[in-house]
């Protein structure tokens, strides 16, 4: 700045300040007295300067570009590249998992104009990165030059998630007056993230790798297509597309989870599921840490229970597993081994396995699609008041979720197959039979056994005496058809089940097994080629039954229903004792609510109680007793109820 003179407020000598913008404690060198504080003067640029700005902005500019090229012509040259540059896969909450309605599309795995696509993807999100922090550091009117100036080191960071630079891609918009992109107003950066950051929103169809349909339509080269992703640990894996549906897009990981990701980028490498000791390694992190392990050919079982409970389990499953590969085979249904090693995760008690995912009271297990493992407990309140009905239920559900685990590993239900529930479920009851406790500990011992469980169930269904309080029989009817709707396509229709309604799907899918086979294993064929997230429809449901078992299915009601009474005579059944049900439970008014049935079956007395419990009342408390005949089980609740 040039020098400048001031005058002396005490003597009045001019003074020559050399440097006036240093602000500094001045005095007059003739009188001591104190200058006046010189306020800071801006610099006025030269004209040097101001006409050099305007220049230099678009020459940063135009080398932005130059970039910008390059490493797209770099990166499509060079594809393992991309592979580097993989996106956070983000995996569906559980609390949207659902079971059962859970063709591979032929799209090859990569193609130039999408390496390209995805090249140029990768660089002008960290461009758009940069002209934003430009924006936050120096003054708008330079805020080109400062990003510009900051894209040399931005450009080489690494990949951005698009779902965390949509507010970036925004400003890259608005500054510089062109947009090669389309911002997907729907992802905001500020939504819920998981614990890998990512916000569960689809890439843009302009920013991100083309649709399955795009692929297959632009390349020759056939495959199912794969896609290099982020995983857990933040190192890239390879991921295999499982489905596609209007815009969404479902991937296996080599653990045999799916996941929707974010974003997706074609890769060339193959797809490697785990092996046994790396899956063992891996369930034991986080919730499972201090899980104990038993290993068997197939299965990883991850449990807190007594080792006893969890080799049983193991033992079960393989012989589930065995029985089941030789079944499909003898009846020529295309099955193959097990991709992945099958999980299991064994609770020590029934408090433990609802603290770790909130579901319904009635449910003792469930397979998780999605992560592709199965959940159960060892020990409940319930086993010292009813000890039997627990044991046959706890070896019939073992049966039952490790069947769903199973067809849909070795590929008779794809994953995500939008199956009828009760096929889904009638096929798992059909599995899971349980022996009587009656011959000793309750056992599993093959497919298609007599369920007594669920015939007790169905006779109750023809048999009102059954119950000693009026009501409950008939809510249990009016749920399980309209009037005049045969039963069959009742089940048919069905979008949720109750415990009545898995005893009708066991009874449909025995008699179909049973007489007619060669129907039945062509029906389960075509459901078999359903593709992951190809929507499905009651009414599609039916027609699909239909061409397979015939129109009339008002007759297929009364055949069941005969052949359901030939099974209750025939050798091998062992009808389910009698059970003296006693209910109580306090109520606001203060007064305590006694109740009583009798009944053969555990699914029928579980519904009862459920409908019998008052929400906002006291602590229910009942107990079943088991008796050989009808007539004692009434003796036994009369006696009980004359006491109050």
């Amino acid at each position: 700045m040039e020098p400048m003179v001031t005058t002396c407020g005490g003597c009045g000598t001019a003074i020559r300040v050399r440097s006036p913008e240093i602000a500094k404690r001045r005095a007059c060198p003739r009188c001591r007295t104190i200058l006046e504080t010189l306020p800071p003067i801006p610099a006025q640029p030269s004209p040097t300067a101001r006409a050099t700005s305007p220049r230099l902005a678009c020459l940063l500019t135009v080398l932005a570009l130059l970039v910008v090229w390059f490493g797209e012509t770099l990166i499509t040259a060079n594809s393992s590249a991309m592979e580097r540059t993989a996106s956070a896969a983000l995996l569906i909450p559980p609390s949207r998992l659902y079971r059962g309605p859970a063709g591979d599309l032929e799209t090859p795995p990569s193609n130039d104009c999408s390496l390209r696509r995805n090249a140029l993807t990768r660089l002008i999100q960290p461009l758009s990165r940069g002209l934003q922090v430009g924006n936050r550091l120096l003054p708008d009117g330079r805020s080109r030059i400062g990003a510009a100036r900051s894209l040399a080191m931005l450009i080489a960071t690494g990949p951005w998630n698009l779902a965390d630079d949509v507010e970036a891609a925004r400003f890259f918009v608005e500054r510089i007056g062109f947009s090669p992109i389309r911002v997907n107003a729907e992802a905001d950066p500020h939504a819920p993230r998981d614990r890998a950051g990512a916000v569960p929103v689809l890439t843009p169809p302009d920013f991100g790798a083309p649709s399955p349909e795009a692929l297959s339509a632009a390349c020759s080269s056939k495959g199912v297509p794969r896609f290099s992703i982020r995983g857990d640990d933040g190192r890239p894996v390879v991921a295999r597309l499982h489905g596609h549906r209007d815009g969404k897009t479902v991937v296996v990981l080599p653990d045999g989870r799916l996941g929707i990701p974010s974003m997706v980028v074609p890769s060339v490498e193959p797809f490697s599921p785990i092996s046994g000791d790396e899956m063992e390694r891996r369930a034991q992190t986080g919730p499972f840490a201090t899980f104990q392990v038993h290993r068997t050919p197939h299965y990883v079982i991850l449990y807190q229970s007594s080792r006893p409970f969890a080799t049983n389990t193991g033992k079960l499953l393989e012989d589930l597993y065995k029985r089941l590969i030789e079944a499909f085979h003898k009846h020529d249904v295309p099955v193959h081994e097990a991709e992945f090693p099958l999980v299991a995760v064994i609770f020590r008690h029934e408090s433990d396995f609802r603290a770790h995912r909130p579901v319904d009271a009635d449910v003792r297990a469930y397979f998780e699609i999605f992560s592709n493992r199965i959940f159960l407990f060892e020990t409940s309140e319930r086993e010292g008041v009813e000890p039997e009905i627990s044991a046959l239920l706890t070896t019939q559900t073992v049966a039952h979720e490790g069947t769903h685990q199973i067809l849909q590993n070795i590929g008779v239900q794809p994953r995500l197959s939008a199956w009828p529930l009760w096929l889904v479920e009638g096929l798992a009851e059909y599995c899971a039979a349980p022996l009587s406790s009656r011959k000793g500990a309750p056992t599993w011992d093959g497919l298609g056994q007599i369920n007594s469980l669920h015939m007790a169930t169905l006779r109750e269904l023809d048999d009102p005496l059954s119950l000693s309080m009026k009501g409950p029989d008939d809510r249990l009817r009016s749920r399980l058809r309209k009037p005049g709707q045969p039963m069959v396509e009742a089940m048919l229709r069905k979008s949720d089940m109750t415990p009545t309604d898995y005893a009708l799907a066991w009874a449909v899918t025995h008699y179909l097994a049973m007489k007619r086979g060669p129907e039945f294993t062509r029906f389960l064929s075509v459901m078999g080629q359903t593709s992951p997230l190809e929507p499905k429809t009651p009414d599609d449901h039916v027609r699909q039954f239909r061409e397979a078992f015939g129109e009339d299915l008002a007759k297929m009601d009364k055949t069941i229903d005969a052949y359901l009474r030939k099974l209750s005579r025939q050798k091998g059944y062992d009808p389910m004792p009698y059970y003296a049900v006693m209910f109580e439970q306090p109520l606001p008014i203060g007064i305590v609510r006694h109740a009583a049935m009798v009944s053969q079956s555990p699914q029928v007395i579980q519904q009862w109680v459920q409908e019998l419990s008052s929400p906002g009342a006291g602590m229910v408390s009942w107990q079943a007793i088991p008796h050989p005949t009808r007539d004692r089980a009434n003796q036994e609740i009369q006696e009980w109820m004359s006491g109050y």
